[in-house]
Formats: structure tokens, C-alpha cells, sequence
């Protein structure tokens, strides 16, 4: 009994090792498949409002908007100039849907991850005297991956006016998640027409391929009253329209929640030619 008590012995604390070894291998190896989850300053769910030139020949190429912004937060906005996506007039070649800012002390090219895209379009009309006028074509693109749908933010509309974003809350994500939808990825390039007049001299977006083309997007020209807006202008007064206005829940590129409106789409005085846009991340946790 006792030599077999040792041969026992002798086995037993080697496999025990082993065994331990094993486990804690596996938990190792748990943890290094595991991303580690980001954890964001609580500045980052503070609101967040801004005025943007809505002008085309002041903002020629769009204002970007990165909601959960790592680092600087006061960089979760940007006016945009260099490396410009496919479908903006500056950059038609450009293929994918990245766009590329430079740290101004470093020289360092960077990836804008944006979340939404405030655009204006040059649109042009017929005019009965045979040549075109212009106007511009206000939009907002939400970010769209052109090889996995999963990484495209969505959004879906929740209601209207400042009454409706102020009482939104994380509570209310859950009620709206179905009806997320993300934007097809557009090519302006493809939509544009040659025109040579007298007024027009190059490449350029007609206005009912604008409007049916931005009628295609979740948020898209929703904000603008008269055309694609849910009320005109002359109807309401400069205040009235932060009680109209649509208010949206969005899912950004990183699966995270916020609510977001255009709560002006005309401003009064200097800001006539601006527009008031909002936003507020939620912590959804």
C-alpha cells in the first residue's frame, strides 16, 4: 500500500501543475483575444452645438462630425479641405470614403473618422432664357462603409423639435433600434452633367438629381424647409423652427448612441447664413 501511495505521489503533483499551467494559459489567452473597451471622458456626453456656414462658396467641401471623438474633444468637428471623398468636386478621382485631415504642429496625416457630413451642393436650375442659375444644396451624409455595411452609421427619425431631443434619453434607444437605417454610398461624380453656357463652365449636380438622390438618404436635405424639409419657411418664424425641426437617434461608426437635430436651418442677423446643428452622446452602458 505504500509503494502505491508514492507511485501516486509521484504523478499527481506533475499533472496538477500541468493542469494549473493550462488554466491559466486559457485565461491568458481570454484575455488577449478580448478589445479592450474604450472608456470615454464624461466631457464627451456633454451637448454639443454648433454653427455651420452652409454658404457654398464660403464652405465649399463640408463640415465633418466625429461624436465620440478620442483625445481632443474639441476636435469632434472639423470644416474639411484636404484628401476629400469621392463624391466631393475637389477630389473626383479619390475612391473610398475616408477623409484625411493634417496636424497642423506635427505635419502628421491623419484619418477624420466622421459620423455625419454637413455638404452643400452647387444645384443648378434650367431657367427659361435657356441658360442655368445656381443654388445651393444643403445635405447631411451619414458615414457610409463601402465594404462592410456593419461599420456604416444609421440613424432613424424619433420625433420633432427641441422638446422632443431634450426628453430623449439612453431609456429611449431601445424603442427606435429597428428602425435604424444607414445611407446608400453615393457617387456624386456619376450624377454630374458636363454644362458649358455662359454662366456654367464645367461639372456640375442638377437639381432633381439632387432631389431624388437626397431623398434616398435617412437624414439627407430633412432639415431644409421648403424642399425636403417637413415645413416651409415663410410659414414659421426664425424661432418656430426649433419646434419643428426633425430630431434623430444615430448609431455611430462605433456602435455607440446619440441624439442628434439641425435646430436651425436659417439663422438671424450674421448667422442668416448658417444653420444651428446639435448633438448629445448617450452612455448606453
Amino acid at each position: 500500500m505504500k509503494q502505491m501511495k508514492r507511485i501516486k505521489s509521484k504523478f499527481y503533483y506533475p499533472l496538477l501543475i500541468i493542469q494549473c499551467s493550462f488554466i491559466l494559459f486559457s485565461c491568458q489567452q481570454e484575455d488577449e483575444d478580448q478589445v479592450p473597451k474604450i472608456v470615454y471622458s464624461a466631457d464627451i456626453y456633454e451637448t454639443r452645438e454648433y454653427k455651420v456656414e452652409r454658404h457654398p462658396p464660403v464652405v465649399r467641401n463640408g463640415f465633418g462630425m466625429d461624436i465620440f471623438h478620442l483625445g481632443n474633444s474639441s476636435a469632434d468637428t472639423l470644416y474639411l479641405d484636404v484628401d476629400l471623398p469621392p463624391w466631393h468636386p475637389n477630389n473626383p478621382g479619390a475612391t473610398g470614403s475616408e477623409v484625411y485631415i493634417t496636424d497642423p504642429e506635427t505635419g502628421e496625416r491623419q484619418l477624420f473618422e466622421y459620423d455625419l457630413l454637413f455638404y452643400n451642393e452647387f444645384a443648378y436650375v434650367h431657367q427659361a432664357t435657356g441658360d442655368y442659375s445656381n443654388t445651393g444644396y444643403p445635405v447631411i451624409f451619414m458615414y457610409t462603409d463601402p465594404n462592410n455595411a456593419a461599420k456604416s452609421v444609421k440613424a432613424a427619425r424619433v420625433g420633432q423639435g427641441i422638446a422632443c431631443f431634450e426628453a430623449f434619453t439612453a431609456d429611449s434607444i431601445d424603442k427606435y433600434k429597428s428602425n435604424l437605417k444607414s445611407d446608400p454610398l453615393v457617387d456624386l461624380p456619376a450624377l454630374r452633367t458636363e454644362l458649358h453656357t455662359a454662366s456654367v463652365e464645367g461639372s456640375i449636380l442638377m437639381r432633381e438629381d439632387a432631389e431624388a438622390l437626397y431623398s434616398t438618404l435617412v437624414i439627407g436635405h430633412s432639415f431644409r424647409p421648403n424642399i425636403g424639409g417637413v415645413f416651409d419657411l415663410p410659414d414659421v418664424s426664425d424661432e418656430a423652427q426649433i419646434d419643428l425641426q426633425p430630431v434623430y437617434l444615430v448609431q455611430t461608426r462605433e456602435g455607440l448612441f446619440a441624439k442628434f437635430m439641425v435646430k436651425r436651418f436659417k439663422g438671424v442677423g450674421v448667422d442668416t447664413q448658417r444653420l444651428t446643428l446639435t448633438w448629445k452622446a448617450l452612455d448606453s452602458d
